[in-house]
Formats: C-alpha cells, sequence, structure tokens
C-alpha cells in the first residue's frame, strides 16, 4: 500500500494525458494480475473486482464493435454474480468494502447505458436493489462519489482503477478520473481560505488569504487546461457509460464537484437560477458536502459571502488585498473559460456551430440563462445535455456571468484601491 501511494504521489497535473503516461504506471485493465496471491487481494475487497478490472473493459468493447451481443454481455455477468454468490445476499459482508462493490455492480449496469435501460439484467439489478437495502447509505447510481472518490482511493492505495475502455483509450479514462481526484484538493484549499476569512474576518489576514486561495485556484486551473489534451474520440468512447436515461438518475458529472460550489458560495451569493442548479444537484453530491454546501448555501444567502462583505463595508481591502480578491475572481473566470472551451472541443454538438462564447460575450446577456432544457442525445441543435443531464453550454455561461456581474461591483466599491 505504501508504494502504491508513493506512485500517486508522483503523479503532477502534467502526467495527465500524456503520450508518456505515469511514472510508476499502475496495472491497467487488459493485463490481468499474475498469480493467485495478488488476486487475492481484489476478492477479499470486492468478489467482482477481477471481472471488472480484467474482462468488463475488453467485453464492453467487443459489444461496441459488433464482436459481441449484450444478451452474451448479460449470460456472462449472470455467471460472474453466481459465483460471486449475489443470489445468497448482498455481496458486501464487510461494511468497509461496501461502497467499491457497489462501483463494480455499477460499472456493470452502466455497460448497458448505450442499450438503454431495457437491456439491464435482472439478476444484476436484483444483485443493486440487495446491496441497497442492506446499505441504504449508498448511492443506487453512478456517482461523482463512486467514480471519483472511491475509484481514484481504490487507485491510490492498490494500483487499480475501474474504466470502460481498454487500451490506451483505457489509460486516458483513466486520466480523465484521476485527473478530478487530484485536482479537487487545490479548489478546496481556496473555499478553505475564503471561508476563514468570512468567519473569521478579524482572525485572518485578508491580503494573505486572497494570496493564498488565488494560488490554489490557479493551480486547480492548470488542472483543468491539461483536459485540452484528451481527444475527442477517447471522451467520446467512454461518455455513453455515463449517460443518464429518462426517468433514471443523472449521470455522474464534474458538475458534481462540491469544492467549485463550495468556493463559489463562499465568494458570491447564490441568485435564482444557481439555487436551482443547487435544488437539482445536491443529492448528486459527495454524501460527506451535502451539509456543508447546505450550510454555506444558507450562509451565503444571508450575506456571508467575501464579495458582499466587500461590498457592504463589513470587510476592508487594502491595495494588496484588492488586487488579490479580483485575481481571485479573475482566475475563477479563466477556469470557467477554459471548461467551456475544453467541453466545447469533447462536445462540439452542446454548442451552436457559430457559437464562440467570450467573457465580453457572456457579460451582455441579459441573465443566466435555462441550464434544464436542451435537446436529446444526437439532435443536433447545438445543446444537446451533458452527463448531469443540465445544458453544459448554460450552466458554463451561467456561472461566469454571475462572476463578471460580482467583479464588476467589487471594482466599483473598491475602487482606487483595486488599481493596478
Amino acid at each position: 500500500m505504501r508504494r502504491a501511494r508513493m506512485m500517486e504521489a508522483k503523479v503532477k497535473k502534467e502526467d495527465l494525458f500524456s503520450p508518456q503516461g505515469h511514472s510508476g504506471r499502475p496495472r491497467l485493465p487488459g493485463h490481468p494480475p499474475r498469480g493467485a496471491a495478488q488476486d487475492a487481494g481484489s476478492l477479499l475487497r470486492s468478489p467482482l473486482g477481477p471481472y471488472v478490472l480484467n474482462r468488463l473493459p475488453a467485453a464492453l468493447a467487443a459489444v461496441a464493435q459488433g464482436r459481441g451481443t449484450y444478451e452474451q454481455l448479460a449470460a456472462e455477468q449472470c455467471h460472474v454474480l453466481r459465483a460471486a454468490g449475489a443470489e445468497d445476499g448482498p455481496l458486501a459482508t464487510d461494511p468497509s468494502s461496501t461502497r467499491l462493490v457497489q462501483l463494480d455492480l455499477l460499472f456493470m449496469l452502466n455497460g448497458y447505458l448505450p442499450a438503454g435501460p431495457a437491456a439491464f439484467p435482472r439478476p444484476l439489478l436484483a444483485a443493486l436493489a440487495a446491496q441497497c437495502d442492506r446499505y441504504p447509505s449508498l448511492d443506487p447510481h453512478m456517482s461523482y462519489e463512486l467514480l471519483i472518490d472511491v475509484n481514484c482511493a481504490e487507485w491510490e492505495s492498490t494500483g487499480h482503477i475501474r474504466v470502460f475502455t481498454e487500451g490506451d483509450l483505457g489509460r486516458l479514462e483513466r486520466d480523465f478520473y484521476l485527473g478530478h481526484h487530484l485536482a479537487e484538493p487545490a479548489v478546496r484549499g481556496a473555499f478553505d481560505r475564503l471561508s476563514s476569512l468570512v468567519l473569521e474576518p478579524d482572525a485572518v489576514d485578508p491580503a494573505a488569504a486572497l494570496e493564498e486561495a488565488l494560488r490554489g485556484l490557479d493551480d486547480f486551473r492548470r488542472y483543468m487546461a491539461r483536459y485540452g489534451r484528451l481527444p475527442r474520440e477517447a471522451f467520446q468512447a467512454f461518455r455513453p457509460y455515463h449517460m443518464g436515461h429518462p426517468g433514471g438518475a443523472r449521470g455522474a458529472s464534474g458538475a458534481f464537484m462540491p469544492s467549485v460550489q463550495l468556493l463559489e458560495l463562499a465568494l458570491l451569493a447564490p441568485t435564482a437560477l444557481y439555487e436551482l442548479y443547487l435544488d437539482q444537484s445536491l443529492a448528486y453530491f459527495p454524501a460527506w458536502s451535502r451539509p456543508v454546501v447546505s450550510e454555506w448555501r444558507a450562509r451565503s444567502r444571508a450575506g456571508d459571502n467575501v464579495v458582499q462583505a466587500v461590498l457592504d463595508g463589513r470587510l476592508k481591502l487594502d491595495r494588496r488585498a484588492a488586487g488579490a480578491l479580483l485575481g481571485v475572481i479573475d482566475t475563477f473566470v479563466d477556469f470557467r473559460m477554459v471548461h467551456l472551451g475544453v467541453t466545447r472541443k469533447a462536445i462540439p454538438e452542446a454548442f451552436e456551430p457559430s457559437a464562440r462564447p467570450t467573457r465580453r460575450s457572456i457579460l451582455a446577456q441579459d441573465g443566466e440563462r435555462d441550464f434544464l432544457g436542451g435537446a436529446g442525445r444526437g439532435a443536433g441543435r447545438g445543446d444537446e445535455l451533458g452527463t448531469s443531464g443540465f445544458s453544459v453550454h448554460n450552466v458554463l455561461t451561467n456561472a461566469v456571468h454571475r462572476l463578471l456581474r460580482a467583479r464588476r461591483h467589487v471594482a466599483e466599491v473598491l475602487g482606487p484601491a483595486a488599481a493596478d
């Protein structure tokens, strides 16, 4: 375990989506571990682990390429479930392994999403139902917490990571998940600095806190920039396994990374549409974050946020602190704009062909736009929904619009203190 964590520590943002891969590259699906002793660890953690890690990506590739069928996939998986003892009750007998077993079951289930829920095998649904009945706190659908937090924690401790694709595609998919996991502490640190400024303004040096937040946010932005190296065809290869379906749960999505939302709430008050976004998203955030997001949502709505404290005169900033605050807002906008660019490359169908969102054009909008509407997948109208079930374009441009309006108000109040 210690060696695996040392491997993780060597991974830097520059390694993500790099043709050279990571130093100390962990074992990938398609390269089964050798020897019973190595299999034993996976079996102890999840009886489905060896199948999901070593056989599922190749089985899904066979179906996608017409070399196999969903019926054959279901027959194979039903055999795996019987061998694991699914007919005798929940597969996770130790509470510490429940989330990993749930992740494996959901990786198996999501393999059928391109065909729709009618293809879901009943024994697999029954195994999931048994798990959720025994452990009600489990997410019954593939969630950000399972896909990113649990999956990447397993990678850190064992060198294994669950992916849907194989070979080079699998390495890129791995980095897609790992990048979220490695990046979040940077934005969480920025939130911690801003929250301390809100909660204990007299005990915190505003300039130092804001400059530290700026460094963390800039580091986070750089992680997002690495996603520009992900080939569109690679993203499109594993994206179908994260799409929601009518009447079902929203798919796992970066839209549900909680620390980005916490940072915005500590920075500025939620608007009506952002409140609606949080209403729609809260159940999909990791369990630990839901009460924290709810707390900061209430605080921020009541005026306990950095921008409102500056506008009200409760938070006095000198020239250094004022410059740092504007830098935080600008870098947050930069992150959102980079995200827009990455998304436009990966999902061009989510944008009008002539759309080239800029800060100027977004600020000139008459307000935020509906993020719940949108076309069905493949409709070709330039407003396809993301895996979150939201309009990708409108979620991102709405965030930029809120930040740019807040910056304008702050700069007006700070006046000469904000000048370079």
